[in-house]
């Protein structure tokens, strides 16, 4: 485009030159037409400096949503490992309650809150090996940390949860006993929810813009 107008500037001004009836008069045009071109030229280099300014932002942008998605997609798998483990808990505090005094296995009831609090230290571990992702920018990643934090307080009380039912349930014990010490514990220990739905839409907020 811009070639196209340095080439018909270039016809009109030897156009003007052949016809003008003094050079005076072609001086002034010329000097017109200069001060139009050199506008336009610096409007034409403004809007080229903007668009690829907005096109490095653009790309900055897609970056670091690709960034957090890959994190959060793999923060989500050890969320789902967290409620695994929990509904676990609860699967054998329930089947606890309707067990009668001559189905009750204490050392299987045992190994299975072992085995548990075992996985549960496992999913710990990985939750304080959780940084926030390398690439963002620092506002968003403060609203990781946030996550990360909240979600490492709440595989420790879901944890310690574990490790004490399976304290109290170590053989020999007897089931009534049992029943009551673990509801005490359950009621006591658990975990408030996870609660980061906020930092979470924070984030989404801030790298759909």
């Amino acid at each position: 485009m811009i070639y196209l107008i340095l080439i018909a500037a270039g016809v009109t001004l030897a156009l003007l030159y052949k016809f003008s009836p003094t050079r005076k008069i072609f001086v002034i045009i010329c000097a017109l037409l200069v001060g139009v071109f050199s506008v336009s030229f610096f409007i034409h280099g403004r809007q080229v400096q903007k668009e690829e300014i907005t096109r490095a932002q653009l790309e900055d942008l897609q970056e670091r949503q690709k960034i957090f998605g890959s994190w959060y997609a793999d923060y989500q798998k050890d969320i789902d490992r967290l409620d695994r483990n929990w509904q676990l808990y609860h699967n054998i505090l329930d089947g606890l309650n309707t067990t009668d005094a001559q189905s009750f296995n204490a050392e299987a009831i045992y190994l299975r809150l072992k085995e548990l609090e075992q996985e549960s230290i496992d999913e710990q571990l990985k939750m304080y090996m959780l940084n926030p992702p390398k690439g963002l920018d620092s506002e968003n990643r403060s609203l990781v940390e946030i996550v990360i934090r909240k979600t490492q307080r709440y595989v420790d009380a879901q944890t310690k949860t574990i490790s004490l039912s399976a304290t109290a349930a170590a053989p020999p014990v007897e089931l009534e006993n049992l029943k009551i010490k673990l509801h005490d514990i359950m009621i006591r220990e658990s975990p408030e929810g996870l609660f980061t739905a906020q930092e979470i839409s924070a984030i989404r907020s801030a790298l759909d813009d």
